[in-house]
């Protein structure tokens, strides 16, 4: 054995005994340091971690005190585990594929305290949080008092009036015509030179045949000239009528306008037990506003778990190898697996109410090599306040070109007490107790979600602030939601993450509607009243100069008449007879 340098062996061997102990001094804080780091720069606020531990045999990774901070409330914990324990496959560790047998996580809290700060910058941690919906509003009940009419008309125009005006102008326009034309026209004075001439002729001397042919003749002449005078007449008395037709239609609209604005007013001004029934929507919309923006929000910050970005051409993934670092090839495998995979992860989530437990299945951001969806199933009993509750769904990203997300969750037996329904110094509203039963559905697709929500409350106690200076409407409603003892709500969501519609019904709703629906009705009506008394007041005059306007019009066709009536009654003493009542022979 004289080839042996023992000397040799013994430095190989204290080299790596102390390889292996630096190793095992040092390799959990450089876990620690790796997860820290990576988890801090995924989420965008700091990732804390009070141990970590490896294990070689079995091979596996334990975590102590795992912190992960709220971006948005750096002062919070959005999780804190206590334990995460995780068993490692070996084997596929020689292929370079991570796969995690099973994961543990004891101990889990979601919104805890921080001691210290968790932001990474400055302007996340004064970033407030805020609902994408809800922000700036504020709860404030509809007005339950109408403005009296005059105030109303104080700040409304009445078209009625614009429309009056406007016909006063045509018709004052069409008078100032009409009596230019009249001027023009023949008038009684014309017509008595006519009579003058024909007396004149009448009373003449005849001599002999040829006279009476010759005053023959000029009374035809003078009869000429009458009926070519009566034909202007009558055509401008005919178009007048016809003008003036017009104009009485538009005036018979003006007279109408009056009551199309009380009917106009009374539709925004007027109470209405229809616009009164969304105090579901007032009520709850704030609320499930910011619960689902929460929800969507964390969605989104988990993005990057269920599914990794890659570009894809005609449905294969294409990898681009950076020049002289060649290229990892995936070959077929038998039995295809992601580089990382959680197989297994089993929770136990500690809540006010207690514990629940659950289970998460198929943790990869490569659905499309496994060929399988995560899946994950919470539930729990006989809770503080909360006989039970479940909770499941999948996040299929299986085919990212058709990625659909599902959730469900199943509430029985809630305890919801000092709820507050409305801050509003109006009508504060305060959910003293009520039992609670909820079921939701949820669905992501194509960038579009759907959501349904059911609430039924019962053993329902409302309690309503002082009522002692409010008006008989707000009265009404404190004491219709004193009286109700059980209630349902429905809120639907649509819409894209980035923006959605909610929409409510409830009973509450019909409640409100029985409760002040009579006395809304008769506040109505005292108000139509109102409206036309102070309406009619305002469109009195201009109506009636309206109205005068039209009535110089037909004083002009009556002139025009009598002009007609005293050409025609020339003609008629002219057709028969000659002069000195001679009969002519035509």
């Amino acid at each position: 054995m004289k080839w042996i340098r023992w000397k040799g062996v013994i430095v190989f061997i204290v080299v790596l005994i102390f390889v292996i102990g630096a190793g095992v001094l040092f390799v959990d804080d450089a876990i620690e340091g790796i997860i820290e780091k990576t988890g801090t720069h995924l989420v965008g606020a700091r990732v804390e971690l009070g141990a970590a531990g490896l294990s070689v045999s079995p091979l596996g990774l334990l975590l102590t005190e795992f912190q992960v901070t709220n971006p948005d409330a750096p002062m919070t914990n959005a999780v804190q585990v206590d334990r995460v324990a995780l068993s490692v496959e070996g084997s596929n560790l020689f292929f370079r594929k991570v796969v995690v047998k099973e994961m543990t996580l004891s101990g889990v809290r979601l919104n805890t305290p921080r001691k210290t700060s968790g932001a990474i910058s400055r302007q996340r941690a004064d970033k407030p949080v805020v609902s994408k919906r809800a922000a700036g509003e504020k709860f404030k009940w509809p007005s339950l008092e109408a403005p009296n009419a005059k105030e109303i008309l104080q700040i409304e125009k009445l078209q009625s009036l614009e429309l009056i005006a406007s016909l006063r102008a045509d018709f004052e326009l069409e008078k100032e015509q009409w009596q230019t034309r009249l001027a023009e026209l023949p008038d009684k004075t014309r017509l008595a030179e006519y009579r003058k001439r024909l007396e004149n002729l009448k009373s003449g001397k005849q001599r002999g045949l040829e006279g009476v042919i010759g005053s023959a003749g000029e009374i035809i002449a003078i009869q000429k000239e009458v009926r070519g005078d009566l034909d202007r007449i009558r055509s401008a008395r005919q178009e007048l009528e016809k003008n003036a037709a017009t104009l009485r239609k538009q005036m018979d609209e003006a007279t109408r306008a009056p009551q199309e604005d009380v009917r106009r007013l009374m539709e925004k001004y007027s109470l209405s037990t229809e616009g009164l029934i969304n105090v579901s929507r007032l009520i709850f919309g704030e609320k499930v506003s910011r619960w689902a923006d929460t929800v969507l929000s964390w969605y989104e910050k988990l993005g990057p778990v269920l599914e990794r970005a890659k570009e894809r051409k005609q449905g294969a993934e294409v990898v681009k190898p950076l020049r002289g670092q060649g290229v990892n090839v995936r070959f077929k495998e038998h039995e295809p697996l992601p580089d990382f995979l959680i197989r297994i992860a089993q929770v136990s989530l500690e809540v006010p109410a207690g514990s629940i437990g659950g289970r998460i299945r198929n943790i990869t951001p490569d659905q499309d090599v496994l060929g399988v969806p995560l899946t994950y199933e919470f539930s729990g009993d006989n809770l503080e306040g909360l006989r039970s509750v479940k909770i499941d769904g999948a996040l299929d990203h299986v085919d990212p070109s058709s990625a659909k997300d599902t959730a469900n969750l199943q509430i029985q037996g809630f305890q919801v007490t000092d709820m507050s329904l409305s801050d509003s110094a109006e009508l504060p509203m305060v959910l003293k107790k009520a039992m609670t039963d909820l079921k939701a559905r949820a669905s992501l697709s194509s960038g579009t979600v759907k959501a349904n929500l059911l609430a039924g409350l019962q053993s329902v106690d409302i309690v309503t602030g002082s009522q002692d200076e409010a008006g008989s409407l707000m009265k009404a409603m404190a004491s219709a939601f004193s009286d109700i003892k059980r209630f349902d709500v429905e809120a639907n969501i649509s819409g894209t993450l980035e923006a959605y519609d909610l929409k409510f019904t409830s009973d509450l709703d019909s409640v409100l509607k029985d409760a002040v629906g009579k006395q809304v009705k008769a506040q109505a009506a005292r108000l139509e009243k109102d409206l036309q008394s102070a309406i009619s007041e305002k469109v009195s005059e201009p109506m009636a100069d309206m109205k005068a306007e039209l009535g110089e019009l037909s004083a002009i066709s009556t002139e025009l008449t009598g002009r007609l009536n005293i050409g025609n009654d020339l003609l008629k003493g002219t057709k028969k007879s000659g002069p000195s009542g001679l009969k002519l022979p035509f």
